[in-house]
């Protein structure tokens, strides 16, 4: 069963909507014409750009600990862990992958594509850190969603992870 972000935390949906309205950037700049590249020298060639993020807002959801078991089970779902790298090396959910939310912006062109491809097959992408208090979790779950990609953050995080295992 997965519930919304607000419901987990019980948070008024007046207070969810001002924390996305207040994420939102300001207005758009006025484009830049594209340079003619005939006319162009060498150090004016425009470099090759990252792909940009999607205009589209993805959905923050969360997993309760039963439904991620059968989803690793099964080798089903792409998980995160969003712990610093110690605490993975220490412990982790099988499967899951480590990535910091301290290195979210440095590492984001190397998992990006892996979330982005997981969303396309209705694959679970499942984010988790420490415990109910760690904010990590929502943190990342929420800056993958601001660029489009639908994520689950664990409910409990890795604590109840552990408190559920046999």
């Amino acid at each position: 069963m997965v519930e919304s972000v607000a419901q987990v935390f019980r948070l008024p949906c007046l207070a969810v909507a001002s924390v996305l309205l207040c994420s939102c950037p300001g207005p758009l700049k006025k484009p830049i014409p594209p340079l003619d590249p005939s006319k162009a020298t060498e150090k004016q060639k425009p470099a090759e750009e990252a792909p940009a993020a999607p205009t589209s807002t993805g959905q923050v959801t969360s997993m309760p600990v039963g439904d991620l078991y059968q989803l690793v089970q099964g080798k089903a779902a792409v998980i995160y862990d969003v712990r610093p790298a110690i605490f993975h090396r220490m412990g982790h959910i099988p499967g899951s992958v480590s990535w910091p939310e301290a290195a979210f912006d440095r590492d984001l062109a190397k998992h990006e594509p892996r979330v982005r491809a997981a969303n396309s097959q209705n694959t679970p992408v499942v984010i988790y850190c420490t415990d109910l208090a760690c904010p990590d979790a929502v943190t990342v779950a929420t800056k993958l969603a601001q660029r489009g990609h639908d994520v689950s953050v664990l409910q409990g995080g890795y604590q109840a992870w552990k408190n559920a295992s046999p």
